[in-house]
This record gives structure tokens, sequence and C-alpha cells, in this order.
């Protein structure tokens, strides 16, 4: 064999080795970002899956719930001749509840709206109070430029700030 074959050969071999090490590298790396999809997923499952029994719980107490009320009424149907009249008053009371809760809702929720219209009635009445000292710190500005003597530019700058001092305090 001539020896352009055979380092040909040793060559091509390498480069096959060379490239199932990447391969194998590749699976591995691949196995484990499987490994971990398939731990989200479970978890994901574990937690829908509590979801659904906490739902299905939920719907088997309502469901219990309204066949003991189908219950009661039938019996009260059977034992009490004005037993219209009270199912009725009973299910007006049902909807008085109900109403009661709606605008408790709507109390809150007028509650929280006054509270940050109350806040932000205060920032506005803060921020009216500092327009006049404003004011006076411009109009002290603009007699500022009419001043020659540095001494006295420099004492009307310390007023100006410790008033500017005030206003964020």
């Amino acid at each position: 064999m001539d020896w352009v074959i055979v380092s040909g050969i040793v060559v091509t071999i390498i480069l096959l080795v060379g490239i199932l090490i990447k391969l194998v590298r590749d699976n591995s790396v691949l196995k484990v970002e499987m490994k971990a999809l398939a731990d989200e997923v479970y978890l994901g499952n574990n937690r829908l899956f509590k979801y659904y029994v906490s739902i299905k719980k939920d719907t088997k107490y309502i469901y219990d719930r309204m066949v003991q009320e189908k219950l009661l009424r039938e019996i009260l149907f059977q034992n009490t001749p004005k037993a219209g009249e009270i199912i009725d008053k009973m299910d007006l009371m049902k909807e008085v509840v109900l109403q009661n809760s709606t605008l408790t809702q709507e109390v809150t929720r007028l509650e929280v709206e006054n509270s940050s219209l109350s806040s932000r009635n205060f920032n506005l009445e803060r921020q009216l109070q500092a327009y006049p000292l404003l004011r006076k710190i411009h109009g002290q500005l603009d007699s500022l430029e009419s001043y020659c003597n540095t001494e006295e530019t420099q004492e009307l700058l310390k007023r100006v700030k410790s008033k500017l001092s005030e206003l964020t305090n």
C-alpha cells in the first residue's frame, strides 16, 4: 500500500473518532437537558393535579350543598303548609346577602380610590404652598443681576439656598 492511502485512512479514522466523541458529548448534554425538562414537566403536572383535586373537592362540596338544600326544601314542603312563603323569604334573604357583598366590594374599591385621591390632593397642596416661595426666590434672583458687590451676592445666595432647603424639607 501506498503511504498516502494509509495516511488518508488514518486521518479519516481519527476524524471519525473525533466526530464520535463530539456526538457522545452532545448526546450526554441533551440527556441532561431532557431530564431537566422532564422534571419540570413532572412538577408542572403535580401542580395541575393538585389544582384539579382542589377544584374537584370544591365542586363536590357545592354539589352536596345543593342536594342538601333541595332535600331540605322538599322536607319543608311536606311539613309546612306555608312552605312557599318561607322559601320565597329565604330566597329574598339570600339575594339581599349577595347584594350586600357586592356593595361591600364596591365600598372597599371606593375607599381605596378615595385614599389614592387624598394622597394626590395632599401632594398638590404641598406643591401649591411651594409656588409663592419659588416666586420670591425668582424675584431675588432677578434682583441679584443688579448687584455689583460680591459679598452682597454671596449673602443673597446663602438665603436662597436656605429657602430652597426649606422647600425640599
